[in-house]
């Protein structure tokens, strides 16, 4: 019994060790993760946040290098998309004919999964600002809470990112962006960009009015590019995501030792 409680108090001492030292130490390099996350987005939280957001001219191309049934050259600034020219086969009656569209700098099409992840990002790195370096934490219990709603705001800020949400066909077809193309698609055609973590795709789709007067789809074409700041804010919300997954789990093999003694 005096080895067990010995070994008792060792842990215990481990678990104010973390809480007193560790805490502010792991949340200190999850907070420089995300200063560094918001870089890749237009989010200036503080005067010295350096922006690392540029216009990019693009050219999206068929998955797999297969056959173009659909050319994109598009400028994207952050979470807009700000001009784009488009041109993809159209079957009207028996024949087939190249239909071009886009839009220009007086419009731009705003990509709403990038808006959200950097929303909850702003959250998450407001979250660990919040808290007081000078501040002792007393329980594991107050540590695992603010570690929870951190990472509450990580997870649905990087699944904004990786899980695109399906749209309906009327969402497709009824999707205000489409307005801003000129000319105006034929009515048989939705288009949709959309993120898929670290690629922009451009979705075609052909649809067929059914004999129950209910739209189908009849094909879907898709171009897409890798943005590589994408990429990085996808591995900077993991690796923040990591740290603090990591220390609660230290902490919460401890907690059961808080009060033993």
């Amino acid at each position: 019994m005096e080895e067990n409680a010995e070994e008792i108090e060792v842990l215990r001492k481990e678990l104010e060790w973390l809480l007193q030292e560790q805490v502010h130490q792991v949340l200190e390099e999850v907070h420089e993760t995300l200063v560094e996350c918001c870089r890749r987005f237009l989010i200036k939280a503080s005067p010295g946040d350096h922006s690392l957001v540029h216009s990019q001219r693009i050219l999206m191309s068929s998955p797999n290098g297969g056959i173009n049934q659909v050319k994109c050259v598009i400028t994207l600034l952050g979470d807009s998309i700000c001009d784009a020219d488009i041109t993809f086969k159209h079957k009207q009656g028996k024949d087939h004919s190249q239909f071009r569209t886009g839009f220009g700098q007086e419009r731009v099409w705003k990509l709403q999964q990038i808006q959200d992840a950097s929303n909850f990002l702003y959250t998450a790195r407001l979250q660990v600002e919040g808290q007081d370096r000078d501040h002792t934490y007393k329980s594991a219990k107050e540590v695992i809470l603010i570690l929870d709603e951190v990472m509450k705001n990580l997870t649905q800020g990087r699944s904004c990112l990786a899980f695109p949400k399906r749209k309906s066909i009327d969402e497709l077809v009824n999707n205000v962006n489409m307005q801003m193309l000129y000319p105006h698609v034929p009515s048989d055609v939705a288009l949709s960009f959309y993120v898929h973590s670290s690629k922009l795709v451009l979705a075609l789709y052909h649809l067929h009015l059914n004999g129950q007067q209910r739209m189908d789809i009849t094909s879907r074409n898709q171009v897409e590019c890798t943005i590589q700041w994408l990429n990085e804010a996808v591995m900077l919300f993991t690796l923040a995501l990591q740290k603090c997954q990591q220390l609660k789990d230290k902490i919460v093999v401890l907690q059961q030792y808080e009060k033993v003694l």
